[in-house]
């Protein structure tokens, strides 16, 4: 039997400039991602987007600007087996482009640890390093939001 895909969230949280909010996985030091997270069971997409956030970055006060219709898949390697990969043969995930509002700078001291730090970054900088079985995807997502031509 073939496993079946993970349902995701991606947030693209872009700044007037451009450029994009991406975080340091505390886990493997100088690997910048954005925020993403798994959709837990009776969950929808949108709570699961916030949620994430508020879990990843300290806040969760942003404004949605489009939400992609279709999803986005990849597939973990063959050879990787930890996490999600042990029962998901990649993932599906839905992409949000957002803003930041006034009053919701990110906080790590008050997020969970899953990123050291973060910073804007440009998006091909961003796609360029990202590990290699997520670049099609991240090319595919930040294409779709106008963020790379």
């Amino acid at each position: 039997m073939t496993k079946p895909y993970r349902d995701c969230v991606v947030a693209v949280i872009r700044n007037q400039d451009g450029l994009v909010l991406a975080g340091e996985r505390s886990d493997a030091k100088g690997a910048w991602q954005l925020p993403q997270g798994g959709v837990d069971d009776g969950e929808s997409a949108d709570q699961a987007l916030f949620r994430e956030l508020r879990e990843e970055i300290g806040t969760d006060r942003l404004k949605v600007i489009h939400k992609l219709a279709e999803q986005i898949r990849y597939e973990f390697p063959p050879e990787m087996d930890s996490g999600p990969a042990r029962k998901y043969r990649g993932q599906q995930q839905t992409w949000y482009l957002l803003e930041l509002l006034p009053d919701g700078a990110p906080n790590l001291e008050i997020a969970d640890g899953e990123f050291r730090d973060i910073k804007w970054m440009q998006p091909d900088l961003l796609v360029r390093g990202i590990v290699t079985w997520k670049q099609a995807a991240y090319r595919t997502g930040l294409k779709a939001m106008g963020l790379l031509s």
